[in-house]
């Protein structure tokens, strides 16, 4: 299916994905830099030469340079402007006289495969399905501020290759993998007679040793691991999902099938270490406990089951396991919903098309979207939890604009705040930490807590689902409605302990959290098993909405 690149261009979205990184992490100063004249963005380089991009200027926005023009132009002193590649635009940066001193050929590196996977996603969709091509949106649009999230590494042979995925099976002895489940893989992945060949296979191996799918890139580590066996067997998943390294059963439209990968997109192994599994298992049973005691909860949100897993590599402590080998079931709930899609293909205008199409009031959709959102939001805050929630780990059940259910995937991201959760009389998970590593899971108080709610879901996921809006230009109208429901909420859940943390802390703060992505991303190691970030701190977007109130009372006053 070929998409309008006036709804979105992928080449154009990475510029304006790489100013605004530039400018709200102020990367190298970059802030001071930049100057708006009639209609143009300069952005000096050194004292002779600045960068020209066409853009409109809104000094009250977030990001306040929209780029409106692909073309890019670099302007010498006493010489005619010369246009610039989208390939070359990285190399102009680094040279400038204010770009921070670092590993160049690491960044020019990742920018290259950034514009390799930009090209191709720039190309006619491969797909045709509803379900398949909102998938292919959320991977067109990927994350939004982040001009460095394409670049997919390894992953790319997946773009490059859109079609059903080969798995290889290998035998390994029990002793070596992790798992809670006494179900084995094959058996949920696999028709009768492909299971009864891999039972022969076992069979001959002996009664210790457990069958399971590898990609192609994970043989050469299959090979380390002691005992191992080739079962000289292939079998084949479905599409893979936005993440590239997650997969459609080949029969199940409601079950997923996440693998481990040797790649490093973002700046992080693809791995999937035993630890983080058990976490999630944990992080489930919590969630499953706070549904049950919350109605609102209960009405807005179901959670996937992701218990079944097996994970693996050469080292046998669990807290030291990478997880270099391993497979994981994503089982989605039941449902009698219309369209199925993950909250990050509401990042791509096309996706808000697809929805009108469908029949879907878009407008009264977003509105109902946003208050069920931060209503969601919250009272999982209350409770003293934040689940994973950029785009790409919510899914969204819609039948309407007043018919939706949020779907929580990713449940070994649940971040806690022991406090909170004492208060609530609810269990602490018996999480697994290997505290000698960089641990942002168990949070000391609800402030440090909420910069993921913030961040991951208003700024990574709600923010840019606005904007991508057909009616999305007014940013300042967002970020009024979400005051209002965020104050709504706070009324709802009726706890004036909370109410005054959270007036103080997310509606009255002058400065709000932000993850600041460049510089982790350009100083990382690529064996680290999170995608490196940093926490920051930006102006809060509704402070302005306090401070027009407060004139309005003024002025009634006089």
């Amino acid at each position: 299916m070929t998409l309008s690149v006036n709804l979105y261009n992928p080449r154009f979205a990475l510029v304006q994905k790489l100013i605004a990184a530039l400018f709200l992490e102020n990367y190298g100063d970059f802030k001071t830099h930049c100057t708006y004249q009639h209609g143009q963005l300069l952005v000096r380089l050194d004292s002779h030469s600045h960068l020209v991009f066409a853009c409109q200027f809104n000094p009250e926005n977030m990001v306040p340079y929209a780029i409106t023009e692909p073309d890019i132009y670099i302007q010498k002193q006493n010489q005619q402007p010369t246009s610039v590649s989208l390939t070359s635009l990285m190399s102009h940066f680094i040279e400038s006289h204010w770009w921070p001193v670092g590993d160049s050929q690491r960044v020019l590196s990742k920018w290259h495969e950034v514009v390799q996977t930009v090209d191709l996603l720039a190309q006619q969709a491969p797909v045709s399905q509803a379900t398949d091509l909102f998938e292919w949106l959320a991977l067109v649009i990927d994350r939004p501020n982040h001009p460095f999230a394409h670049a997919k590494a390894s992953l790319l042979s997946v773009l490059e290759n859109w079609t059903e995925q080969q798995v290889h099976w290998w035998a390994f002895p029990q002793e070596q993998v992790f798992t809670r489940q006494s179900k084995v893989a094959y058996h949920l992945l696999l028709n009768d007679s492909q299971q009864q060949y891999l039972q022969a296979k076992l069979t001959d191996l002996g009664d210790d040793y457990i069958a399971l799918p590898l990609l192609a890139s994970q043989i050469v580590l299959a090979r380390e691991i002691p005992a191992s066996r080739d079962l000289e067997f292939t079998s084949e998943l479905g599409l893979a999902t936005s993440s590239l390294r997650t997969f459609c059963h080949p029969n199940d439209l409601l079950v997923h099938i996440k693998m481990a990968s040797s790649a490093t997109p973002l700046g992080a192994m693809r791995t999937m270490p035993p630890r983080y599994l058990y976490n999630g298992d944990c992080a489930y049973a919590l969630l499953q406990d706070i549904l049950q005691r919350s109605k609102t909860l209960t009405q807005n949100v179901k959670l996937c089951d992701e218990r079944q897993w097996w994970s693996l590599s050469t080292h046998r402590d669990m807290l030291q396991c990478k997880g270099e080998i391993g497979v994981q079931l994503r089982c989605l709930p039941a449902h009698d919903k219309q369209l199925v899609l993950s909250m990050a293909a509401l990042n791509h205008p096309y996706a808000w098309h697809m929805l009108a199409q469908s029949g879907v009031n878009t407008q009264q959709f977003f509105t109902n979207l946003c208050q069920r959102f931060v209503q969601v939001g919250m009272n999982f805050l209350h409770y003293g939890v934040v689940p994973e929630c950029h785009g790409q780990n919510i899914i969204l059940y819609i039948n309407d604009h007043d018919d939706f259910t949020f779907v929580l995937r990713d449940h070994d991201s649940l971040r806690i705040c022991p406090q909170q959760l004492t208060a609530n009389k609810l269990a602490l998970p018996d999480y697994q930490i290997n505290w000698h590593t960089p641990n942002t899971l168990v949070l000391p108080d609800l402030t440090e807590l909420a910069k993921y709610f913030i961040t991951l879901g208003l700024q990574v996921n709600l923010y840019p689902i606005a904007k991508a809006m057909p009616q999305g230009g007014d940013e300042q109208a967002f970020w009024r409605r979400l005051h209002l429901d965020i104050e709504t909420c706070l009324e709802q859940i009726n706890d004036e302990a909370f109410t005054a943390w959270a007036q103080r802390h997310v509606l009255d703060a002058k400065l709000w959290p932000f993850k600041a992505v460049l510089a982790p991303l350009f100083g990382a190691a690529d064996d680290v098993t999170g995608m490196p970030s940093a926490m920051s701190t930006i102006i809060n977007p509704l402070i302005s909405v306090t401070q027009c109130r407060q004139e309005r009372v003024r002025d009634f006053a006089n």
